[in-house]
């Protein structure tokens, strides 16, 4: 069965190679206005991705739409370190009667390309994305252009507030300022009590 899959091979070495890998000029958005939250980013599926990857290869029998594949790519802004969603999705029909494709859910952790490592997708950052189009065979048949970048939401001001006043401040400071303001909180009540009783009995 090995030398069956030896043509795939090849394949794949000819055709994943960045300086061979179609680059599709393909728009990529948001599912909706309301798709960001705070570690979550909900893309709209690839329709007709497929379709116009079969009209710019120059081989569209590496792949039939059943069987090809897509991966989300992502990286935060700033960085060159890309990451992937932890899934691979099947292809979407490209005009379908009703929208019967989930959304791909970029987050709340992404995953490096060769499984090694995994990210926290954070509040409050901006990320670019990509799709990858891949054959049976698990090769890279093309990709789109990296998207503009989708910003998630960022923490409200009160987590913002305690995240600010406790950087840098270590599990046994955090316990320590907590164990002083209970007791100093205990003391005032004490003496509100004492002076309360003095006052009754006056």
């Amino acid at each position: 069965m090995e030398w069956l899959m030896l043509p795939f091979l090849v394949t794949c070495l000819l055709y994943s190679g960045s300086a061979s890998l179609l680059v599709l000029d393909y728009p990529i958005s948001l599912y909706h206005a309301d798709s960001r939250l705070s570690t979550v980013l909900w893309l709209r599926p690839a329709y007709c991705l497929y379709e116009q990857w079969t009209r710019e290869t120059l081989d569209p029998s590496q792949a039939s739409h059943w069987t090809a594949t897509l991966l989300v790519e992502a990286k935060a802004e700033g960085s060159n370190s890309t990451y992937k969603i932890g899934q691979r999705f099947p292809v979407p029909r490209c005009s379908p009667v009703v929208d019967d494709t989930a959304a791909y859910g970029m987050g709340p952790t992404l995953v490096c390309l060769n499984d090694s490592c995994t990210k926290p997708v954070l509040p409050g950052h901006g990320y670019s994305v990509r799709f990858v189009l891949y054959n049976q065979a698990q090769c890279r048949l093309a990709a789109t252009k990296w998207s503009q970048l989708f910003h998630t939401r960022d923490l409200p001001r009160s987590f913002r507030s305690i995240e600010t006043d406790f950087r840098g401040a270590s599990g046994g400071r955090v316990a320590v300022i907590v164990l002083l303001s209970i007791t100093v909180f205990i003391l005032l009540a004490g003496v509100w009590f004492a002076i309360s009783n003095n006052n009754h009995r006056s």
